[in-house]
């Protein structure tokens, strides 16, 4: 009575009236009075004379109120268990790993367990050293194979669920196989690796069908996620996943929005390209652990010509610790020094060969990135600086010096270059001509220059994440997973103008100018698509200024590169931001899509090139025109950039106008030293004037319109 519980409460609520109560009147008001007159300071009573609506809400209340304290003691009990359960694994002192195990087997950060670890006393914070954490793995294996023996030996034990021991034969089998993809592998040959995560699963599967493509069965995928090892499985790729390998931040910002997700969530945080890294050293020590020769790559290359017969007759593959590409732009640099020594090493590409001189270096890779306070210091950042440490890079000036046995009489032309790293590290420089960066590829596109065949092209130098990258390798004809309807269904539209003779030569006015041009020409094709139902096939764009995100006037190209501006084919990334149009809801297809052998026939049977009866159509006139000819797979117009005024309904117009600008969003800034402020910036692109805005089309036909009255300014100066 002192301190009754809900429970108690409701227990009076419910009760029924007492017998002794009901002698003189068994009515409930009768009862009620007699129970007055009996005992006046009685409780019960009162909570009796309640109305009936205020008697069921008090019930209510009184019913929550039990299920809380119900719950309130389930969840303290849960976290004794949880304390007893992490005393036992960690031992008395309380210490945990980076890491903390749910029930399912699963793992979290630190970050997402902080509330769980502060309220679990005697648990405290301490951040394991590699070798700890070494240790502490080691413990959790022998631990994982003494209870698998225990369970082996004593099978029949009565607590041993039938679901426990099946869930415990699918871990096994999944275990099994895992082993079986890895032990498969032939160490004899050259194993080819990539690793991925939930963002990045369409560039997994264009990589491994580009090694597919070349023959290639020594093949290994490190699946940093369940979501990734479940795409492998899905597509017979074989992959190597488990509780040491997983990635647990969010899809890393240099790709972007997943290609199949515009709305997942995206990481600027270090941390989370640090974890990558550490989880790729890890990965390659395994396999350097096993013997194997190891050529591992991100996912976002495509390997266009198979490199394994250049590293068996190249002695110095043979002879190095490691080789690795570079982001050297430069040619006839690198032959000058004999490798661009000075220049980022870029860890897309790495050749591993399983000596004790690569094993220790992959080591301090994964505990400099386990343990880096820097914020922004990526696994790149912190390969090149180990790489410089002590003694730093040594390059040979002469090959004879490193090893005399390997002797080779004057430098082959592409021959792998060799230098001594921090802590004597034979590291070789992969030539930038066939181990291409995506400046020397697609920019430059040196190899048609020097007349050579790269092995492989790595999309770097890019500016619309994701979905610049598969721009890029669609562009030529590198991206093999796209759908057979991509290729082969719809109708199409597009142009064979070219931008004014006049403003190809090199120059920032010209480059701001021709991309003017150009996009004027994108918002008319993307209207003649929506009037026509077609789909718009996007032409060639020349450039006349390099893009960069460091000062590259007044040159218009970057310090350093070899060949200079204008460029016939820039990327698409190079004058739109490929993201946005995608936003916009925007459908086409990459200049190239006519040339690729996997675009039907009859699509590139049926193509009509179209003159228009007069400059500036309404949506009306083009229909009318153009409506007609469905049976033409492909429509190219002669003139594109003074092909269309607007749309006769104001409101039409307006929709249209909203969607370009979304679609037409982009901005460049092409910059140089000076000015108050220390960089002055030419800053593009303007968007064209809206259809709705510009409705006089008679106008526009009498004063014979050129592109740059469509912009109230061509581009932005600014310091």
């Amino acid at each position: 009575e002192t301190s009754p519980s809900p429970f108690l409460f409701l227990k009076i609520f419910v009760s029924p009236i007492p017998p002794q109560h009901k002698k003189r009147n068994d009515s409930p008001r009768g009862a009620l009075e007699t129970m007055m007159r009996t005992n006046p300071h009685s409780k019960v009573p009162l909570l009796y004379s309640y109305s009936r609506r205020w008697k069921c809400l008090f019930i209510l209340f009184l019913t929550c109120a039990g299920l809380f304290e119900l719950r309130l003691k389930n969840q303290t009990n849960r976290r004794v268990n949880f304390r007893e359960e992490e005393n036992e694994r960690h031992g008395s002192n309380g210490e945990t790993t980076r890491r903390v195990r749910h029930t399912q087997g699963e793992y979290r950060s630190l970050a997402d367990t902080s509330a769980i670890i502060k309220r679990s006393k005697p648990f405290k914070l301490k951040e394991l050293s590699y070798e700890e954490e070494e240790q502490l793995r080691k413990q959790r294996m022998e631990e994982r194979m003494r209870r698998g023996k225990e369970e082996h030996q004593e099978p029949n034990v009565e607590h041993h669920h039938h679901e426990v021991n099946n869930s415990n034969d699918q871990q096994q089998e999944r275990k099994k196989e895992i082993l079986e993809h890895v032990d498969s592998l032939n160490k004899s040959s050259i194993v080819f690796a990539a690793f991925a995560s939930a963002g990045f699963h369409e560039f997994m599967l264009n990589w491994y069908a580009h090694t597919q493509k070349l023959n290639i069965g020594n093949v290994i995928v490190a699946a940093f996620d369940t979501e990734t090892e479940k795409v492998c499985k899905e597509n017979n790729i074989p992959y190597l996943g488990d509780e040491e390998l997983r990635y647990t931040h969010g899809v890393v910002a240099t790709g972007g929005q997943p290609l199949h997700d515009q709305n997942a969530k995206v990481t600027m945080v270090g941390k989370a390209f640090q974890q990558i890294g550490a989880l790729k050293a890890s990965f390659l020590l395994r396999l350097m652990q096993k013997g194997f020769r190891v050529l591992v790559s991100d996912c976002d290359t495509a390997w266009m010509k198979d490199p394994r017969d250049w590293f068996a007759t190249n002695e110095m593959a043979k002879y190095v610790d490691m080789a690795v590409s570079t982001d050297c732009l430069s040619y006839t640099n690198e032959e000058k020094v004999r490798g661009c020594w000075h220049d980022q090493f870029n860890t897309g590409i790495l050749f591993l060969n399983p000596t004790e001189k690569t094993k220790e270096f992959l080591k301090d890779w994964q505990v400099a990135l386990e343990t880096t306070k820097h914020k922004f210091e990526h696994d790149q950042d912190i390969f090149n600086r180990l790489l410089r440490e002590g003694a730093g890079l040594r390059p040979p000036q002469r090959l004879d010096e490193i090893d005399v046995e390997n002797r080779k009489e004057g430098a082959r032309r592409h021959e792998l270059h060799v230098a001594l790293a921090s802590k004597d590290l034979k590291l070789g420089a992969l030539p930038l001509t066939l181990f291409t960066s995506g400046h020397v590829f697609f920019i430059q596109q040196m190899h048609l220059h020097l007349n050579v065949e790269p092995f492989v092209v790595h999309t770097t130098y890019q500016f619309s994440q994701a979905r610049g990258k598969r721009q890029r390798l669609r562009e030529h004809q590198l991206w093999l997973i796209d759908t057979h309807e991509y290729h082969n269904y719809g109708h199409f539209i597009t142009t064979s103008e070219k931008p004014p003779q006049e403003l190809l030569s090199i120059g920032i006015e010209n480059h701001m100018k021709v991309s003017s041009w150009y996009r004027l020409v994108l918002r008319n094709l993307f209207a003649y698509a929506e009037i026509l139902n077609r789909i718009p096939i996007l032409p060639e764009f020349p450039c006349s200024c390099d893009r960069y995100w460091g000062n590259v006037l007044p040159q218009c190209y970057i310090p350093g590169a070899d060949i200079h501006p204008p460029y016939n084919r820039c990327p698409m990334d190079h004058v739109t931001n490929l993201p946005n149009l995608e936003r916009a809801g925007l459908n086409f297809r990459e200049y190239s899509f006519l040339s690729n052998a996997r675009t039907s026939d009859k699509i590139k049977e049926s193509i009509e090139t179209v003159s228009l009866s007069r400059q500036f159509l309404t949506d009306e006139e083009i229909k009318e025109q153009l409506g007609g000819k469905t049976y033409k797979r492909v429509l190219v117009l002669q003139t594109a950039s003074n092909s269309f005024c607007t749309f006769k309904d104001e409101s039409k117009a307006k929709v249209f106008d909203s969607k370009m600008q979304i679609g037409l969003e982009a901005e460049s800034h092409f910059c140089k030293s000076g000015g108050s402020t220390g960089r002055i910036c030419e800053i593009g692109f303007t968007k064209p004037k809206g259809v709705s805005q510009n409705r006089d089309c008679d106008r526009m036909r009498s004063e014979n319109f050129s592109f740059e009255k469509f912009y109230d300014k061509l581009w932005e100066h600014k310091e």
